[in-house]
């Protein structure tokens, strides 16, 4: 599954803002009553993972016969505008899967219906607080949390070793001087093989390893009320510091090159991963999949640091007719565990995606403690959302994010400054945030 792709917010805008006088509507059958239903379950699984996901749903359709559900996928780079567009035009999704970044956008335009006490209740008492607030709208729950995914380093072990070193750096200042002795280049001064590399691409690639790292080093990038920045505090400014030592002209190394590619061949020393993406490089690597390691994120001093984790969730339509019906669907998805106690939806997290699932109940079935103790990688990443903190999801969330991008970039191509980076990142944020 594709995790991460750019969606741009200001084309959305107009359409976010419409939803607040859109006309409502809701499935076509039935009511509250007894009556046949059909829900519409709106998301991003589509082709394979559709596929994947329709036994579960198969199943509650033939348990179920007055409460029916029908999958409408989408494209990950369409799901936001496709819930806001079917939003204004009266078109409702009773349910939808959503990634949590944009809650404050749906939260502003009523899109997302309150859950119901038990649900909240079950939530709060199942899941790691990272998920919980990730699923939460102005600490409210809105819905279950599925995907929930913190940041680690990811170490090549045999480029590693060749450099005389036997295990991964604790400190920024020893990941930085191990990279130096990693790095290899030709006699033109082409890399070969590059020492630690940040991946690039979009906002949610450049931005999250920097949320995880100033994490690392102790602070989320905005308050705890996503009132203002924290960027100009220590953490922030030694996080900036770090990413101006990569790249540009006095980085480690070049900009020019795939740190993405370049790690799945084999010629990245370091970089920093949400915990999905071990599975992808099981893959892609096959027998040097073996070089690949794991570890928790390096932290300014080495003590006891944390991460980063972002949420997807599933959520009801405030404009649904069927929010009963739709919380029943979810509940028995996301809190019902079968005889190997584990509930659909972690079952299908980790058969389809490889992914441990956040809900303790599933956590301590006996499939996923196999699991965790035979896959060093996944335990790791699941102890590392007991540190974690959520990925922040301010009404802006999408602009407070490009804003960071932007002066990273710049940074990073010699444009401007780290100072001017930072400051201008800080002051941008605030304003974005202060709007009405």
């Amino acid at each position: 599954m594709k995790r991460w792709q750019k969606v741009l917010s200001g084309s959305l805008m107009v359409a976010l803002a419409a939803t607040a006088t859109a006309a409502c509507s809701g499935s076509k059958d039935g009511g509250s009553s007894g009556k046949k239903v059909t829900l519409t379950l709106l998301s991003h699984y589509n082709g394979t993972n559709e596929a994947a996901l329709k036994p579960y749903i198969d199943k509650w359709n033939s348990e179920n016969p007055n409460i029916q559900v029908k999958m409408t996928p989408v494209d990950f780079g369409e799901l936001l505008k496709t819930i806001m567009t079917k939003q204004s035009a009266g078109q409702v999704a009773d349910i939808m899967h959503v990634y949590t970044l944009w809650g404050g956008q749906l939260a502003k335009n009523n899109v997302l219906a309150e859950a119901p006490q038990s649900v909240a209740d079950d939530v709060a008492q199942n899941y790691p607080e990272a998920a919980v607030k990730g699923a939460s709208l102005n600490g409210k729950v809105f819905g279950y949390p599925t995907e929930v995914q913190a940041y680690g380093l990811f170490y090549n072990k045999k480029l590693l070793k060749e450099a005389g070193y036997d295990a991964p750096p604790k400190t920024w200042d020893e990941l930085l001087e191990m990279s130096k002795k990693i790095e290899k280049k030709d006699s033109s001064g082409k890399v070969l093989v590059q020492g630690f590399g940040f991946q690039r691409g979009y906002a949610g690639l450049v931005d999250q390893p920097f949320m995880a790292m100033m994490a690392a080093a102790g602070s989320g990038l905005l308050s705890d009320d996503l009132s203002k920045s924290n960027l100009d505090s220590d953490a922030g400014r030694k996080t900036m510091d770090f990413y101006s030592k990569v790249y540009g002209k006095n980085g480690i190394t070049d900009i020019a090159f795939n740190t993405t590619k370049g790690f799945g061949a084999g010629q990245v020393g370091m970089t920093i991963g949400a915990g999905w993406w071990d599975g992808s490089l099981k893959t892609l690597m096959k027998d040097a999949y073996a070089d690949v390691g794991e570890a928790p994120m390096p932290t300014p001093d080495g003590g006891a640091g944390g991460t980063m984790a972002y949420t997807w969730a599933y959520g009801v339509n405030s404009k649904s007719k069927h929010q009963e019906e739709a919380w029943k669907f979810l509940q028995w998805m996301n809190a019902q565990a079968d005889d190997s106690g584990m509930t659909p939806e972690g079952q299908f997290l980790l058969d389809t995606f490889n992914v441990i699932p956040s809900r303790k109940t599933d956590l301590s079935s006996a499939k996923v403690q196999e699991k965790l103790q035979s896959n060093p990688s996944a335990k790791l990443f699941a102890d590392a959302l007991n540190n974690a903190l959520d990925e922040q999801s301010p009404a802006a969330g999408t602009e407070v994010q490009d804003i960071l991008y932007k002066q990273i970039e710049s940074m990073w191509t010699d444009q401007i400054q780290a100072d001017a980076a930072l400051n201008n990142a800080h002051t941008q944020i605030n304003a974005k945030l202060g709007e009405k």
